[in-house]
């Protein structure tokens, strides 16, 4: 197979009757892969108090690395086109730290609006725990632990078991995204 001439230092020389193609969509060099961190990061801004704060994601329970390797996986997402509109921008670091903080705080915040129907039905179910009296021995001995009521975890779990059943769970991801 006829790969074509080289010069001296080793550079495909073109042919006139097969013209040379390079991918057009996505050229990986250090811009793009800087452009990349940047939204990678502005993106797990948001990302991580929502995923940390949404019992459906189930953090209680990942923790450390694993944790922010999900996070990282789904900031894989939207990261590319944060990037590329960064990079038109061309703004400063401030701008970029200002957008960090921004991202922040409307992540915790879109974070307890999507915790509030999980917080509801935990809540629900402590009042009934605490009309039939399961709670009563932790007025009597403070020293038995947290507060987990039975019914109210219960509620929870059904509810999150819900969303993920109903395909509420993509729907929480794309509002996080969008």
């Amino acid at each position: 197979m006829d790969r074509g001439r080289t010069d001296p230092v080793h550079q495909p020389v073109l042919r006139p009757d097969r013209p040379h193609r390079r991918c057009p969509l996505m050229p990986f060099n250090a811009e793009s892969a800087f452009e990349l961190m940047l939204g990678m990061g502005l993106a797990m801004a948001r990302i991580l108090p929502c995923l940390i704060l949404v019992p459906a994601f189930c953090f209680k329970h990942l923790k450390g690395p694993l944790r922010y390797g999900v996070t990282c996986a789904l900031a894989l997402i939207p990261a590319p086109s944060i990037g590329r509109a960064l990079a038109l921008e061309n703004d400063a670091w401030f701008t970029i730290a200002g957008l960090l903080l921004k991202e922040s705080v409307l992540g915790i915040l879109l974070g307890l609006l999507l915790y509030a129907p999980f917080w509801m039905f935990a809540t629900v179910g402590a009042l009934l725990d605490s009309q039939r009296g399961a709670l009563s021995g932790g007025q009597l001995n403070p020293s038995l632990g947290p507060d987990a009521t039975p019914l109210g975890e219960l509620f929870q779990e059904a509810l999150i078991m819900l969303v993920i059943l109903s395909g509420g769970l993509s729907l929480i991801t794309q509002l996080i995204w969008d």
